[in-house]
């Protein structure tokens, strides 16, 4: 006997630790998404592309030095004349070899060495920028599902509860029914209520299961793990609207990337207008050539040595392609200042929208905690009076009912609130922070 059970143990022992749950923290949540995320982590190479192009060289500061050779191989008929003579060469083999090494330095160019320098420390700037708003966006993502998780499980526990009411209640009407103290009508009802319980709860663990996997992606993990949630949704005291709109102007992310977008294209500017300037480069070199024939009238000759050379250029005209070119600029800068104010009109729009909704939300939570105090009364009261057939089934039922729905829009309220909330901390800026 103990031996078949210590088989049959071996035998659910894989099964049991395949239905195994981890527990998961909301901190554990963000730690697994900052590191794994898959959006965060494309983001963070382009953040590494942008640090790789701040460089002198990059931005043209820098000298450029270029190595050369050659070696060149002829078979030809030549025939060569002077005064004196006429000097054949058939079946001439010729060889030329020459090497040399380059030295460029372009030591003016209208400062836009410097503008290209300072624009492409900007333009990282903007990427961690750009990496902070990713981060918020996810975060809010993995926030949003994790409530909704919780949400789900408290939902599937008061419907876990509401179904063994319904079971109870069954059994209770199919013991009458066989004395002969109840119908077989309120019999059936009970069994359509049950099913329905059932199925209501069945439901949510579906919605569940595709919470979860959505939630598993967001983190970065594709696999069978299965997660229970450790906290809870606590619904947190925020600032007073001035408090959050001043936050929100000062630390958006995205009103920060349009205003930065807006600084780059001021060194755009002046990349167009070093145009305006004479272009000064220095060249030296090294350059060594030799020569060899087996006839003709020169039959060797090489040649090597220094060289260096100061050049200056300046495009006098250019058909004002120079100067169509900057006042475009100047369009597009007066552009992102327009874009600057919408975006500023926009997060306050949906600052205060937001606010106000969660501010509405607090108070009518408020009302159906009381309302819960009510309801629960009532169902307590109806259980009571059902045993001692003061009110039927289908009262009882009603109350369950109430019960419930009052329950449920409790749960519902606090998964809307921090929805809120969410939006409103990444809206002022404090999200990822």
């Amino acid at each position: 006997m103990t031996k078949n059970i210590v088989y049959i143990l071996m035998i659910l022992m894989p099964s049991a630790l395949l239905f195994s749950q981890s527990n998961l923290s909301l901190q554990e949540a963000v730690e697994k998404t900052l590191q794994n995320n898959y959006n965060i982590q494309m983001v963070k190479k382009d953040q590494q592309i942008a640090e790789n192009n701040v460089s002198y060289g990059n931005s043209g500061f820098l000298p450029t030095l270029d190595a050369a050779g050659s070696y060149r191989f002829s078979a030809e008929d030549i025939e060569t004349r002077t005064r004196q003579e006429t000097i054949p060469g058939n079946d001439n083999r010729a060889t030329n070899t020459g090497a040399s090494i380059t030295l460029g330095w372009t030591l003016f160019d209208g400062f836009a060495m410097f503008a290209r320098y300072d624009r492409f420390e900007e333009l990282e700037r903007l990427n961690k920028i750009s990496l902070q708003l990713e981060i918020e966006t996810r975060l809010q993502e993995l926030f949003n599902t994790y409530y909704q998780i919780n949400m789900l499980d408290k939902s599937i526990q008061l419907l876990d509860e509401t179904l063994k009411f319904s079971q109870e209640r069954l059994d209770f009407l199919n013991a009458s029914n066989e004395y002969g103290a109840t119908t077989g009508t309120e019999v059936l009802r009970a069994e359509v209520d049950y099913n329905t319980d059932n199925s209501n709860l069945k439901r949510q663990k579906v919605q569940r299961n595709t919470a979860i996997n959505r939630l598993k992606y967001i983190m970065g993990e594709v696999n069978d793990a299965k997660y229970n949630l450790t906290s809870d949704i606590e619904i947190d005291e925020l600032s007073d609207y001035n408090k959050l709109k001043e936050m929100a102007f000062e630390r958006n992310s995205t009103i920060q990337q349009a205003m930065k977008n807006r600084e780059i294209s001021e060194y755009d500017e002046k990349i167009i207008e070093a145009a305006y300037y004479p272009n000064i480069r220095l060249s030296t070199g090294y350059n060594y050539s030799q020569q060899e024939s087996e006839k003709g009238f020169i039959l060797e000759s090489s040649n090597q040595g220094y060289n260096a050379t100061l050049s200056a250029s300046w495009n006098l005209f250019d058909g004002f392609r120079t100067r169509i070119a900057d006042q475009n600029t100047e369009i597009v800068q007066e552009k992102q200042d327009i874009f600057i104010q919408s975006i500023r009109a926009v997060i306050e729009m949906n600052l205060m929208t937001n606010y106000q909704s969660y501010s509405d939300l607090k108070e009518i939570l408020e009302l159906e905690v009381q309302n819960l105090k009510t309801a629960n009364e009532n169902f307590e009261r109806s259980k009571s009076m059902f045993k001692y057939g003061t009110i039927n089934s289908l009262d009882l039922r009603q109350s369950q009912i109430n019960l419930l729905s009052t329950e449920q829009r409790i749960v519902n309220l606090k998964y809307e609130i921090k929805t809120y909330e969410t939006m409103i901390l990444m809206l002022s800026g404090q999200l990822g922070r």
